[in-house]
Order: C-alpha cells, then sequence, then structure tokens
C-alpha cells in the first residue's frame, strides 16, 4: 500500500466519521423536541428526518467534494 494510498483512506475514514457526527447532532437536536411533544418515537425519527434532509444532503456534498479535492491534491502532487 503506497503513502498516497494510506493517505486517501485516512481522508475517507474522517469524511465519514465527520458526516456521522453531523448527522447524529441535527438528528438529536431535531429528534428530542419531536419526541417530547407528544409523538412516538418512528413518527418522531421520520419527522426529524424530513426535517433535516436538507442538511444532510449539503453535509454530504461537502465531504464528498474534500475527499475529492483532496484525491486531486494528492494525484496532482505526484
Amino acid at each position: 500500500m503506497t503513502d498516497n494510498s494510506k493517505k486517501l483512506r485516512k481522508m475517507a475514514t474522517w469524511t465519514v466519521a465527520i458526516f456521522a457526527t453531523i448527522f447524529a447532532i441535527v438528528m438529536a437536536v431535531l429528534w428530542v423536541p419531536l419526541f417530547n411533544a407528544g409523538a412516538s418515537a418512528l413518527v418522531a425519527i421520520g419527522q426529524a428526518v424530513a426535517a433535516g434532509w436538507p442538511i444532510f444532503v449539503v453535509v454530504a456534498v461537502l465531504c464528498i467534494a474534500a475527499f475529492f479535492g483532496y484525491k486531486f491534491y494528492i494525484d496532482r502532487k505526484k
């Protein structure tokens, strides 16, 4: 495994971890008030996903762009 592939693998791990962290935080922030307002757990999850999907899409696009930007940078650095 070359040094560049190790760097890309580490970057992929970081971008997935960042996306998962932001997803968890946004879902928690959106789910708790809905659940406390009297909605059942599954209904609250559905409403939280429906309310947060634009945030999830933006974060996913940013993470993918960061990964491919880094890949381009590493490939160009050769």
